[in-house]
């Protein structure tokens, strides 16, 4: 199982120092604690940020569920409530025990009777005491406490919710009722108490499956009975001096059914209160809950807009307030800096028997690489850097990963099933997979990619397109950059174009010819495993130069390997376009997907297979001086113009070549993606470096030579330095 680094990560201490400003708790401070969603896509570390809160806080209350989980049990909100009542209820070595009164009451005469009606008094009861003056509030207690004490006499499940009711506290209810429960208290801690699980399925019994107005109103005291206990411990003199903490509820996907239920019923409760209470809430979920879209909590979000952003050079974890009490931050990916810490140690790890990277500084060029690839994703970093470990002493590092990343490598698809949303259809992944070779998922949807599919797979495949949570694109400067949300993470589209390299070719651009394997299952692609991916580029590319857009038809023939018809395109564009533009059409064209192809399979450059290679990837790839000859030996087949050579040669190196540091003015063109295995170790930077000087003399134009020569600059030294 990959390492999780939980807690080790910048990104995850400022989550923590956030917590921990708002954990914290002086003497007669009254805050007022807003609860803070944290949004993140599948992979992103939520689930493992909270497992690190929960237990850097475990010496206060902190509670901390599932809340997917417990909805696949057939847990209701009410059980939830309990079940974080327990935990909060725990003792602490260095912290009062919290007690409560209100809720142990009316949760122990819920669970304890049979008839509706007795229960719905009991509610109705509670519910009156809780606004009512003192008086009717110990009269409803001391009838509570009377009822509890009589079926607290038998060792039943109930019992289990006795530690929630104060022991020796005066003026909560009269002395003869604390003198009955203490007894059985003491009864049950001689082994007659029933399991706190136990006490859950009878709590949660009482209503059965129904969600009636009985059920209803029960959860809505219940959860005012609890955060009035709270109020209550911590605003008396001993409680306000000796608690120092806030209370920490830790909330996993609470965009399940579950949670949107719990979560809106505990902020509805919270906001009916007038005080503040010591409850600071941290959920996460993978979508925005469906439950913060009514106006009462902000209002429906626009396509693709969600509050929170995180940029990446921020370091503090700043959530953004969308109604009161209530603020919204997104999880962002690790930085390149996090992603070398981890290379360290996985470097470490790999022990002396295996040789260190031929780079010179060996973590950077890892954690660069790495990075690269996964552009910090957390949990595709975490499963990269483990597979990475899983080869042999005698297989070098960039072997490694190219062998960890080719298709049908088990890593493809452990990260795909990690990355896809939960229960996305086996047509829905087919589809995406053929949508990866587009430059963004808007393009692939009206360009003809969906050659088979029908109006359901089109409306599953429209919400995923514009859900920037699961395509995973969070890098908020592309968005602003490009004007558009629909572009996958650079992970998730290399991932999905291996798995498209697994697929035969479709036969046309109309897919008549559908091959596959036995039950629909993907078959095995062409020997090279770039069939489909050169088969999709195809339809785009003609689908492009039909709309007359050359540039996109630019793009696709590239990536299908037509490295003349781009470079051409390239070339004719210096005569039409600025210095700063023709660079950044060469940056967009550089960006174009490589040709998919397994270790120890040679080819001609451009993806087409030049002969055997061993099956089971036991040979190394081809040098990459080799392979980028091959790409460009189309030149000598006869005369061709200086300058349309000099571009040809650019092009080629550069799409080979790992990305340079970005120049803001030229490198920011809406598309993120990024493979650096066709060149890991930057050897084609001073090829790159001649043709840009080359062509700078060849301008005769001071703006053109100005700026080809600081593009030239920016190939000056390796990328990982």
């Amino acid at each position: 199982m990959p390492q999780e680094w939980a807690g080790e990560s910048d990104r995850d201490r400022a989550v923590e120092r956030y917590v921990r400003e708002l954990l914290e708790r002086r003497p007669r401070s009254r805050a007022d604690l807003p609860a803070t969603l944290l949004l993140g896509p599948r992979g992103s570390g939520k689930t493992t940020v909270l497992r690190h809160l929960a237990d850097w806080a475990r010496r206060a209350p902190v509670a901390r569920l599932d809340l997917a989980a417990l909805g696949q049990e057939g847990r209701k909100p009410i059980d939830v409530l309990a079940a974080l009542v327990f935990q909060l209820n725990a003792k602490k070595r260095d912290f009062a025990r919290l007690r409560f009164p209100s809720f142990g009451l009316l949760a122990i005469a819920v669970a304890a009777r049979m008839e509706a009606a007795d229960r719905d008094d009991a509610v109705r009861q509670m519910e009156q005491a809780l606004i009512g003056p003192p008086s009717s509030r110990a009269e409803v207690f001391n009838q509570l406490a009377q009822y509890a004490a009589t079926v607290l006499g038998a060792p039943t499940a109930v019992t289990a919710a006795l530690p929630l009711l104060p022991q020796w506290q005066r003026h909560w209810v009269r002395a003869r009722m604390r003198w009955r429960l203490a007894r059985a208290r003491r009864r049950a801690e001689g082994g007659g108490a029933g399991s706190v699980e136990g006490f859950l399925i009878d709590l949660n019994r009482r209503y059965g499956d129904r969600e009636s107005a009985e059920r209803r109103r029960a959860e809505s005291v219940l959860f005012d009975a609890f955060l009035d206990d709270l109020r209550r411990a911590y605003g008396s003199r001993a409680g306000d001096l000796r608690r120092t903490t806030q209370c920490l509820v830790l909330l996993d996907n609470v965009d399940s059914p579950l949670g949107n239920e719990f979560l809106a019923a505990l902020l509805e409760a919270r906001g009916k209160a007038e005080a503040p209470d010591p409850l600071l809430v941290l959920a996460t979920a993978g979508s925005y809950p469906a439950a913060l879209e009514s106006f009462a909590f902000g209002g429906p979000r626009q396509l693709g807009a969600l509050p929170g952003r995180w940029p990446a050079d921020e370091e503090r974890f700043r959530p953004e307030q969308v109604v009161k009490g209530l603020v919204v931050g997104r999880l962002r990916d690790l930085a390149r800096h996090e992603v070398e810490r981890q290379a360290e140690e996985v470097l470490r790890s790999a022990g002396r028997q295996v040789a260190p990277p031929a780079a010179d500084n060996g973590v950077q060029w890892l954690g660069w690489l790495v990075y690269e690839v996964t552009r910090g994703h957390p949990a595709g970093t975490a499963g990269l850097l483990a597979a990475l470990l899983e080869w042999g002493p005698e297989v070098g590092w960039e072997e490694r990963l190219r062998r960890s990343l080719e298709p049908g490598a088990p890593l493809v698809g452990e990260l795909l099933e990690r990355l896809l949303p939960i229960g996305a259809s086996a047509e829905l992944v087919r589809t995406l997979a053929r949508a990866a070779a587009a430059a963004d998922l808007a393009q692939a949807q009206a360009g003809g990619v969906l050659w088979e599919d029908g109006a359901r797979v089109q409306d599953e495949y429209h919400d995923f397109s514009t859900d920037v949570l699961r395509t995973m694109h969070l890098d908020g400067a592309d968005e602003a950059e490009s004007g558009r949300v629909e572009t996958p993470h650079p992970l998730l589209r290399l991932l999905l174009l291996r798995r498209l390299a697994e697929v035969p070719a479709q036969d046309g651009p109309d897919g008549a010819d559908r091959r596959r394997g036995t039950d629909g299952e993907q078959g095995t692609g062409g020997p090279d495993g770039t069939d489909a991916v050169r088969a999709a580029h195809t339809v785009l590319r003609e689908r492009a130069a039909a709309d007359g857009d050359e540039r996109t038809a630019a793009y696709h023939a590239l990536a299908a390997g037509d490295l003349a018809a781009a470079a051409a395109h390239l070339d004719g564009a210096f005569d039409r376009l600025t210095p700063d533009e023709w660079c950044a059409e060469l940056c967009r064209l550089r960006r174009a997907p490589l040709p998919v192809v397994a270790a120890g399979v040679r080819t001609n450059g451009a993806g087409r297979v030049d002969g055997a290679g061993g099956s089971d990837g036991g040979a190394p790839m081809q040098p990459v001086w080799e392979r980028y000859e091959r790409l460009v030996d189309h030149l000598n087949e006869g005369a061709v113009e200086q300058r349309l050579r000099t571009v040809t040669r650019l092009l080629a190196a550069e799409w080979l070549g790992p990305e340079p540091p970005e120049d803001p003015r030229t490198d920011r063109v809406g598309d993120p993606y990024r493979d650096p295995l066709g060149d890991p170790g930057a050897e084609l930077y001073g090829e790159i470096q001649a043709r840009l000087h080359t062509l700078a003399v060849h301008a005769d134009s001071v703006p053109w030579t100005s700026v080809l020569l600081r593009k030239a600059k920016q190939y000056g030294k390796e990328p990982w330095l």
